[in-house]
């Protein structure tokens, strides 16, 4: 037994142990602290570690949880050897908390957001925008650090917690007018910490585990979070009552009726083109380019169409965009005074570009008027614009790589998110019989109950 905390003030007792991380580190302490558990006699208090660890402040110093000594140096050798195993895997070995890992990733993050002209190959293919930036960082500092604790050594954090991540979110959603926060959005969240955590045992902050949060058994199912979308004649119905919403939306004041004006046109434009909204909102009068399919036959024939040239900074960078419905994005390039090539095209009366938040708005206030904002429980969102689009041309007969060239995805995006969609044309398909095989050659409406008949 040592004699330094004899006379120290902070030790009732301490002694040096025959052991080390490393040669050129001191050798391990094991101490009683005489200010803890006061209410205690000496031997009857809990043994403190204290491990001199090359390169850190003050190296590692946590309770044994044991007033007994041979268990305390028990316990001591068996955290040096898990110290040493993580120095030669380069892991952390004092503790991390939840904040300062966040703000490091959120450093990363900020390294690969390309400038404003920037190309998505500029940075490379995971570079990012400034406003995926922020939505990222918002995320992370307004919701990870609040449920795992800012202070929270994040190496120690059970994955188990993340169970109640779901309900935890909806219970602290910081944008309480919008409600509970959409399924889609927590799925997003998910993905979000997956990424973060795994970057974090990448650069060793945290120890490396075979599975990260939200694995398999705890994501929200595809079912849960896709998206609806119109059927053909629920967009007709859709439609006209909205031009009945432009006729009427009226209050007097020119910059609203305006933008009602604007957004109106985008809505149209959004489901003739696929475009994202993102998207949209940056096209500049240079970007787009209109022309008439005069080459066809049946209805398209001398309709204004136009390509559009998507801004690299978007989020999936530059590509050409094939438009049907040039006439509503011809309408707002005619009537807006703001003619120079480089002024936006959806704009405000000031020539400042609609944003996605303010053309959600304008949305809302769309579906609202119409009381179509719904379908089978699921809130129609203008991400469903972008979905009516795909599965209209896909019902038309684009091919698949056609369609995923001109929306700036791949096919096993398209393949997952219209899955269901793909499966209704081919059942539409297989019902291309020349012969009655039964059940009249009918597909059963959904939500019909269907008896079979007893055979004869």
């Amino acid at each position: 037994m040592g004699t330094k905390g004899v006379n120290d003030k902070a030790f009732a007792l301490y002694e040096e142990l025959k052991l080390r991380v490393s040669n050129d580190s001191n050798r391990v302490a094991i101490y009683k602290r005489r200010h803890a558990e006061k209410n205690k006699p000496i031997e009857e208090r809990a043994y403190y570690i204290h491990i001199p660890v090359p390169n850190t402040k003050g190296g590692v110093r946590k309770s044994l949880r044991t007033s007994d000594r041979e268990l305390a140096i028990e316990k001591a050798e068996d955290m040096v050897m898990d110290i040493k195993v993580d120095l030669r895997s380069g892991v952390s070995v004092v503790p991390v908390p939840v904040e300062d890992v966040v703000e490091s990733f959120l450093r990363y993050k900020k390294s690969l957001v390309r400038g404003t002209w920037d190309s998505k190959s500029d940075k490379g293919r995971k570079s990012i925008t400034q406003e995926r930036y922020i939505l990222i960082a918002g995320k992370l500092r307004n919701y990870l650090i609040k449920f795992l604790g800012a202070k929270q050594d994040m190496r120690t954090v059970q994955l188990r917690k993340f169970n109640s991540w779901e309900q935890w979110r909806k219970e602290n959603n910081t944008r309480k007018e919008m409600g509970d926060p959409k399924a889609i959005t927590i799925q997003n969240e998910m993905g979000l910490i997956r990424e973060c955590w795994g970057w974090a045992m990448e650069e060793g902050h945290i120890p490396f585990t075979p599975k990260k949060p939200f694995h398999n058994e705890n994501l929200i199912t595809d079912d849960k979070v896709s998206r609806d979308t119109w059927e053909g004649n629920e967009w007709s119905s859709f439609a006209r009552k909205v031009r009945d919403w432009l006729n009427t939306t009226n209050n007097g004041d020119e910059d609203y009726i305006w933008d009602a004006f604007v957004s109106y046109q985008m809505l149209f434009f959004l489901s003739n083109s696929g475009m994202r909204t993102g998207e949209i909102c940056k096209v500049r009068r240079k970007d787009i380019r209109f022309y008439k399919r005069d080459n066809v036959e049946g209805w398209m024939k001398g309709k204004l169409c136009c390509l559009v040239q998507v801004h690299p900074s978007t989020k999936t960078g530059e590509r050409e965009v094939n438009a049907m419905g040039g006439d509503f994005a011809k309408r707002v390039f005619d009537k807006s005074k703001h003619k120079s090539k480089n002024d936006f095209l959806f704009c405000h009366l000031n020539g400042e570009p609609f944003t996605t938040k303010q053309f959600r708005t304008w949305f809302y206030r769309m579906t609202d008027f119409t009381n179509e904002n719904e379908r089978w429980g699921k809130v129609f969102q203008p991400y469903s614009i972008r979905h009516f689009y795909a599965t209209t041309r896909l019902q038309n007969g684009t091919t698949r790589s056609a369609l995923c060239e001109n929306m700036g995805v791949t096919e096993p995006y398209l393949r997952k998110h219209y899955s269901k969609y793909m499966t209704r044309l081919a059942t539409a398909d297989l019902m291309k019989v020349n012969k009655d095989i039964g059940l009249g050659g009918k597909i059963i409406p959904e939500g019909t109950d269907f008896v079979i008949p007893e055979a004869n």
